[in-house]
């Protein structure tokens, strides 16, 4: 989201766990019994018992009308709050929150079904409109969404939201290796924002590279690859789209450029190097 130039802000979800707990914790759950319990008594063994057990409990002693008032009250406190917090906003949340295999659901259909919708069980009830979309994945051969909410009259934002994040997954990118201003936390960190990098991971180099300290202003170091000898040198694995990398990679001042790296599993990637004439006029830094 960042990427796209949006403003984004961290919000207290809290009270969305606590509306959905009116709808499954909560006397709403009558509801239902009202709407099927006669179906349930007059057809025995026609419902999945676990259905059942959940329906059954809308007709618990302690929900009675008071209850069903007190937590209408409290949904209505809730929506008024939602209504505040994502008006002309969109909310981003994981589509689920984890993966379970059929044995576990089995095991503990209640509580996995619960928690398989904790990022979404308030949706309907909140009057939220959202949409789903893939969002890379959480491993290996396990894809991972993210869903967009925003009030029922906004839908616009959400699917506006959704195509612009769509298309920027879907843009063209290139892994950068980056060894000195450029990496998370020093000056320089900016420009891989401004060209909508985004971090990777950690990496060291095959042990074959020497870093020297160049004179310039700010002071930044140069990756030189060895003929013979050298060392490991960390790093870091950013990723940056095809669309900004020409312009990236023409702004960097000699002697540094930008050349393929060598990583330590015998891997190459594009990543800044120094050209070796540099290393006749500079400080040598200690490895």
């Amino acid at each position: 989201m960042k990427q796209l130039g949006l403003p984004v802000e961290y919000v207290d979800t809290t009270f969305l766990s606590e509306a959905a707990a009116i709808l499954y914790d909560g006397p709403m759950v009558a509801e239902r019994w009202a709407a099927v319990g006669r179906f349930v008594e007059e057809n025995p063994g026609a419902t999945f018992p676990v259905t059942e057990d959940v329906l059954r409990s809308g007709s618990a002693s302690q929900y009675d009308a008071t209850s069903v008032f007190t937590a209408q009250h409290q949904l209505q406190a809730y929506k008024l709050k939602a209504k505040q917090l994502f008006r002309d906003a969109v909310l981003v949340l994981p589509t689920a929150g984890g993966t379970w295999t059929r044995d576990q659901v089995r095991e503990n259909p209640i509580a996995t079904n619960s928690d398989m919708g904790r990022y979404t069980n308030h949706c309907n009830l909140l009057d939220l409109c959202a949409v789903a979309i893939p969002a890379g994945e959480a491993a290996e051969n396990l894809p991972f969404g993210i869903t967009l909410f925003s009030l029922a009259d906004s839908e616009g934002l959400i699917c506006g939201a959704a195509d612009a994040f769509s298309e920027l997954a879907d843009e063209p990118t290139t892994f950068v290796a980056v060894c000195g201003l450029h990496m998370r936390g020093f000056p320089l960190e900016k420009q891989m924002n401004e060209c909508r990098a985004t971090f990777v991971r950690e990496a060291v180099t095959a042990p074959k590279y020497q870093m020297i300290k160049l004179s310039s202003e700010p002071a930044k170091p140069g990756l030189i690859k060895q003929a013979s000898g050298g060392g490991a040198i960390s790093l870091e694995i950013w990723k940056m789209p095809l669309s900004t990398f020409g312009a990236f990679a023409a702004s960097i001042p000699e002697p540094l450029g930008i050349g393929k790296v060598e990583l330590e599993d015998g891997s190459e990637v594009p990543g800044f190097i120094c050209q070796a004439y540099a290393l006749m006029r500079q400080k040598t830094l200690p490895l």
